[in-house]
């Protein structure tokens, strides 16, 4: 068939398609008069061959053939793959590969960090269509040594386009995601994307990120094995920006399996009050296998309030090996409508590695509790008897607006429970700890706990790592020159800046900022400018401080009453006030896997509550007779005998959140 009669053939008949794929075409040279005519709009169906199949390296051949300005370009099969380096995909194009066609990165390419191997910026009318064809990257090469670290080398990569269709591909092996929807020049969303028929396998970071998308369809699809950098999952929702957006969005009768990371994350967290409210749905949905979790919800509320609008799990099946499970998180009562509407979580594990198949948390920085969830015939069959629900908080909150109800099936037996409060308080109980106010210590005066001489060189201090924004308090003279020697740890991955430092004085002033560089030390010095409560303020980002050594004695400020360590055991004393009659502890890890053991003394070092292997909340009222003078009173954190000790928390209400590490740093009230 010379290419005339093909050209004119595909606008009668599709069939000739099929019967082109049934065999390989070899290397040929360019077909110059098909190239004319369509260069001329003479023929608006090219193939991408008549620009000269080259079997070592065909991108000069297949961008040529986008770029002709066809309204559609057939990728033949030939006698092997197209080996090309980056291709930039067209506007108002279909881009066909026939059955069996594979489209494979060139080795050695893709050094950039964010080189895709098809890309689009800001198109429109873009259709690329390949049942039984395969795009192909080589995802062992980019996490190797030659490459520099990253996870942005997509297969497809679109920002920003309009009117875009990807049905039947198989889009595997890429140094980032499988499909990747992110923001266009000038903020531009992606807008009308129908996914249909993918396979996403065995890519590095995701199966398919979303960052900004409205009216997006993702269909029939299958996203598994995902691994080699965080999320790892198969599908996640991760706007980057207050003002990216996920509206209309569907997922449905897909299946995500045995990825590394959780089969759905929807991370909505840089929303907020001033974002386009959010309307996700996915339905008819199943993950299984090995992912890490099922579903994940993050969103957020900080001062602008938490984004508005819905998400909805409809008939979506988890049944992921020992960890089938729903995880929310930061999701305030006054955000967004989170429903589970007929889903299942069937965990075919006799021992899950999870304590319970739903759990909620909170995060420092949230500035509401977490609740405003529905789960309308939630039903839940599973081997153990475990809580249905966990509830991991660190900023002192209870759980609220929980409603709906849900089905159990265990050993043959099946209970439907309404989600009352009384039901709730059976798996994650009502904590009276948090109805007691936290002492306000801005405007607080403060004096030393126990009289003590500064030294004149720094001493050592016990070891502990403080995680996240962290002040120290220290009582100084004036004139006194205050030394402290302070370190930067990384937790993770080694990112962020330096951590900032710097003093303030109690008659307000500032004292310099230093830098302290992660994974290094360094002294920071100031002479105090009156007498009283300095306050150091330190900033490790998602890092931990320590302060090595010093010359005054330290005392640790529970920001909103809670202190946050990591990898800490050793003694901590606290000020109980004389008039105190009740006040309240709460001590937690971070879920099945990190954990604390914590004991509590009272002055005159009788137990006063103990409780090992601590990982979510466990609270200590303590009651006690008033007396004339107050009291020190102390905390031992050790380790745990199950999991590892790692994050841990601490929150008192109703005294003072001051921790110091050794009696002689403890701060109290000062007297009037």
């Amino acid at each position: 068939m010379n290419y005339r009669t093909r050209c004119l053939s595909f606008f009668v008949s599709l069939a000739v398609v099929p019967s082109l794929a049934t065999f390989a075409l070899a290397d040929g040279p360019r077909n110059e008069d098909a190239i004319r005519d369509v260069l001329q709009g003479k023929c608006k169906v090219a193939h991408a061959a008549w620009w000269g199949y080259d079997a070592k390296e065909a991108t000069a051949a297949l961008q040529a053939a986008i770029d002709s300005g066809a309204e559609k370009v057939i990728v033949e099969k030939m006698s092997g793959p197209w080996i090309v380096d980056k291709i930039n995909l067209a506007d108002n194009q279909e881009l066909f590969f026939e059955p069996g066609v594979v489209v494979e990165a060139k080795k050695g390419a893709f050094r950039g960090k964010a080189d895709a191997l098809l890309s689009a910026w800001n198109k429109s009318n873009i259709k690329l269509v390949g049942p039984g064809a395969t795009l192909r990257m080589h995802r062992a090469d980019y996490d190797s040594a030659d490459y520099e670290k990253a996870e942005w080398r997509h297969v497809l990569n679109f920002h920003g386009c309009t009117n875009v269709t990807v049905l039947g591909l198989t889009l595997a092996e890429s140094g980032g995601d499988g499909i990747y929807l992110g923001t266009g020049r000038d903020g531009a969303t992606n807008r009308n994307v129908t996914i249909r028929d993918v396979i996403c396998d065995r890519n590095y970071r995701q199966g398919i990120s979303v960052i900004t998308a409205e009216d997006l369809l993702i269909e029939d699809c299958v996203l598994k094995n995902t691994g080699g950098t965080a999320p790892q999952a198969g599908i996640d929702f991760e706007p980057n920006r207050p003002a990216e957006r996920l509206v209309n969005c569907v997922m449905r009768n897909c299946l995500i399996e045995d990825n590394k990371g959780l089969g759905i994350h929807l991370y909505l967290r840089p929303l907020d009050g001033t974002s386009e409210p959010v309307s996700i749905r996915i339905e008819n949905c199943t993950t299984r296998g090995t992912n890490s979790g099922s579903a994940s919800v993050v969103t957020s509320c900080g001062p602008e309030g938490p984004v508005q609008g819905s998400v909805e799990f409809v008939n979506c099946r988890f049944e992921d090996e020992g960890r089938a499970g729903i995880r929310i998180g930061s999701k305030p009562p006054t955000g967004l409508r989170l429903r589970f509407i007929d889903c299942t979580l069937a965990d075919p594990s006799e021992k899950p590695a999870v304590s319970s198949p739903i759990s909620f948390s909170t995060r420092r920085g949230d500035l509401q509790p977490t609740g405003g969830v529905e789960f309308v015939n939630l039903t839940v069959r599973e081997r153990v008897d475990r809580p249905l629900m966990r509830f991991a908080d660190v900023i002192g909150v209870n759980l609220l607006d929980i409603k709906g109800n849900v089905i159990i099936q265990r050993d043959g037996n099946t209970v439907e429970h309404e989600l009352t409060r009384d039901v709730l308080d059976q798996w994650v109980p009502f904590d009276e700890v948090l109805e007691c106010p936290a002492v306000e210590l801005d405007g607080l005066r403060l004096e030393p706990a126990v009289a003590s001489q500064p030294a004149t060189t720094p001493t050592k201090l016990p070891h502990h790592r403080l995680r996240g924004r962290a002040i120290y308090l220290a009582h100084a003279a004036k004139g006194d020159v205050v030394i402290l020697r302070l370190r930067h740890r990384a937790v993770g991955p080694k990112r962020g800046d330096g951590m900032s430092v710097h003093a303030v004085s109690p008659t307000g002033k500032q004292f310099p900022e230093v830098t302290v560089p992660l994974d290094d030390e360094a002294e920071y010095t100031f002479t105090a400018d009156a007498t009283g409560t300095f306050a150091l303020h330190c900033d490790p980002d998602w890092h931990t401080v320590q302060v090595a050594s010093a010359t005054h004695p330290l005392c640790i400020a529970g920001k909103e009453g809670q202190i946050h360590l990591l990898g800490t055991t050793g003694d901590f004393y606290f000020w109980v006030p004389g008039e105190a009659e009740q006040f309240g502890m709460r001590f937690q890890g971070a879920g099945d896997g990190e954990r604390l053991s914590a004991t509590v003394f009272d002055a005159k070092g009788a137990v006063r509550w103990q409780k090992a292997d601590i990982g979510f909340p466990e609270s200590f009222v303590a009651e006690r007779e008033p007396t004339e003078q107050g009291e020190i009173w102390r905390i031992e954190i050790t380790r745990p005998s199950v999991g590892v000790l790692e994050d841990g928390h601490i929150v008192l209400r109703g005294i003072p959140s001051l921790l110091s590490l050794t009696p002689e740093g403890l701060l109290r009230p000062a007297a009037e």
